[in-house]
């Protein structure tokens, strides 16, 4: 059996090779699928993922988004990552046609046929409101996933009249097992697919999904929880920041920071004698960043705000792209 419905918009012989070998994969006799956690919090590892529990987290997708049979999705991910894979799968279940596109942070620029479906990270949905908007806003399903969407994002989102989904979810989970819809300010809960639900405990998130053998997975994200099946989502518990017993959460001050920000950035600490940790900000490149102190005031405690400035030239990221922080924080050779 073959997956047929295919076309290459990037046409070179690794992306192509790529693709065809995890179709080759997906239609081999064994019943799984060999992937690599992303690594954005710890060692990245690989995790074997049942087929048949593949199927069954395409199928929630397409249910939710409305997708049906010969409606067009894009390809922008890595095929080695969960996102990249599940496009894939998404498209084989549902009978999708799929559109093979540049792993680019633009990548609606080389499209110039009709798209029903795309997944992307933060950067490329940020890059296609800015450059590539009518683009973007005549698909009608949109998911972005792989990071916190920034205030500005958020904004942006309202503003160009787009509508598109951010997902929660990881690869144990089998890509995302939530969805809330950016820009919402009526309602910025997740909401679970059909089948899932959350509890917690100490405030962090815990998933279940009995239909793919999922019961109580501890998470490190920090949640309030507004029922069974939705919550809001604060940040990851093991980020927290304390300084001198008052804990901090480096996303909350990132989507603040990010509407005086326009350069790739990250918070974090270093130690302090004094606190235990001081707040500091890490700049990708060599742009120079001044903050108004009393304008973060109205919006920020005195320890939120950073202490420091540092320039790290690249920042660590995943292959999914999303920003290492802990490794990132090593390239900062004062710790």
């Amino acid at each position: 059996m073959t997956f047929d419905c295919i076309v290459f918009i990037d046409s070179t012989l690794d992306r192509k090779t790529e693709v065809q070998n995890f179709i080759q994969d997906w239609y081999a006799a064994t019943t799984y699928i060999e992937t690599k956690t992303s690594g954005s919090t710890g060692e990245a590892k690989i995790i074997s993922l049942e087929k048949s529990k593949m199927i069954i987290s395409a199928k929630k997708t397409l249910s939710f988004l409305g997708l049906k049979k010969g409606d067009t999705a894009l390809l922008c991910l890595p095929i080695n990552t969960i996102a990249g894979k599940m496009m894939v799968v998404r498209a084989i279940v549902g009978e999708l046609k799929l559109v093979i596109g540049q792993i680019d942070s633009n990548p609606l620029q080389q499209i110039n046929q009709r798209i029903d479906f795309v997944a992307m990270v933060p950067l490329q949905f940020q890059n296609s409101i800015e450059h590539n908007k009518v683009k973007l806003k005549s698909i009608k399903s949109i998911i972005v996933g792989g990071g916190p969407i920034s205030s500005k994002l958020e904004k942006q989102t309202i503003t160009s009249n787009v509508k598109a989904f951010q997902t929660y979810g990881m690869t144990e989970t089998i890509s995302h097992v939530a969805l809330r819809e950016i820009g919402n300010k009526k309602d910025l809960r997740y909401h679970a697919l059909e089948g899932v639900s959350f509890s917690e405990k100490n405030e962090q998130l815990i998933i279940n999904y009995p239909e793919i053998g999922i019961v109580d997975l501890h998470t490190a994200d920090l949640v309030t929880l507004s029922n069974s099946t939705s919550f809001e989502w604060i940040g990851r518990a093991d980020f927290i920041i304390n300084v001198g017993g008052i804990k901090l959460n480096p996303e909350e001050i990132e989507a603040i920071l990010s509407e005086y920000i326009s350069v790739p950035f990250i918070i974090s600490s270093i130690k302090d004698d004094k606190l235990g940790e001081k707040v500091i900000l890490l700049i990708e490149g060599n742009d120079s960043v001044v903050l108004d102190e009393i304008a973060l005031l109205e919006k920020l405690t005195k320890f939120a705000i950073p202490n420091s400035i540092y320039n790290i030239p690249i920042f660590s990221r995943t292959e999914s792209g999303k920003i290492n922080r802990i490794e990132t924080l090593k390239l900062l050779h004062i710790i």
